[in-house]
């Protein structure tokens, strides 16, 4: 059930059944996170080299992402704001 003031829109199935591991949602302390996200919570998660300058990602979001030249790999410690994928390419 939707919170009070927030808005929520139905996410195309393609967002909601994107493959690749992930810690489950209770892994994750929001207690000091300004919003709490809900399982299927879209957000941008920016990334550091690679083809991409962000990720647009369900919660929780994938701990790898396969690209053609390579792997972003989430780094998630810390508050939310400071997550990114570091690209890892697959030929050095």
């Amino acid at each position: 059930m939707a919170r009070p003031g927030r808005i929520v829109t139905r996410r195309p199935s393609r967002f909601r059944e994107q493959p690749g591991p992930r810690h489950s949602a209770d892994w994750y302390d929001q207690s000091d996170d300004p919003t709490v996200l809900d399982v299927g919570d879209r957000l941008f998660i920016p990334c550091e080299g690679g083809p991409s300058a962000s990720r647009l990602e369900t919660f929780p979001p994938r701990l790898e992402i396969e690209e053609p030249d390579g792997t972003y790999v989430l780094v998630d410690v810390g508050p939310r704001q400071a997550w990114r994928y570091v690209f890892i390419p697959s030929r050095p």
